[in-house]
């Protein structure tokens, strides 16, 4: 049986028989469950601190794992970070590497259409030469003819 202290305090001995005082077997027996008590508390409360010790040694390794989990979240978030920036920076480099392209490919077409036009000139008046040449050679023709037709020197 379990003592608390209530017990202690309401204890009530009887007096010993034929002399002053408690009964000796009472109060050693009392004692006893005292001492047993005593004794589970004492070992109950050592495996509390025990189990304290336990838990606390398991708080400091849990918070030790946070800490290296924050500070690796923390690395993640720069690294992303980092590879945001470098991704920028990388499109920015190939776009503006593409405007150059494009603006070199745009100066070649109008080249290439500034060619086009001056041998589109050149061709029309090799047109208008050949045209001219060909009306001359046909009038020069049409004359012969006329000539011919008329009878004209030779006959």
């Amino acid at each position: 049986m379990r003592i608390t202290p209530l017990d202690i305090i309401q204890k009530q001995f009887s007096g010993a028989r034929g002399r002053g005082g408690y009964e000796p077997d009472e109060v050693r027996a009392f004692l006893d469950q005292v001492r047993d008590t005593l004794e589970d508390v004492l070992r109950e409360n050592q495996r509390l601190r025990e189990e304290v010790n336990r838990r606390e040694a398991e708080v400091a390794e849990l918070r030790g794992g946070e800490s290296d989990l924050k500070s690796t979240l923390l690395l993640a978030k720069r690294l992303s970070d980092d590879l945001k920036d470098g991704a920028r920076r990388e499109a920015d480099v190939i776009v503006g590497e593409a405007r150059l392209e494009a603006e070199r490919i745009l100066m070649a077409t109008a080249e290439e259409r500034r060619e086009l036009q001056a041998e589109l000139l050149s061709l029309s008046a090799t047109r208008a030469r050949l045209v001219a040449d060909l009306r001359a050679a046909v009038e020069v023709a049409g004359k012969v003819v006329d000539d011919i037709g008329a009878g004209g020197p030779g006959r």
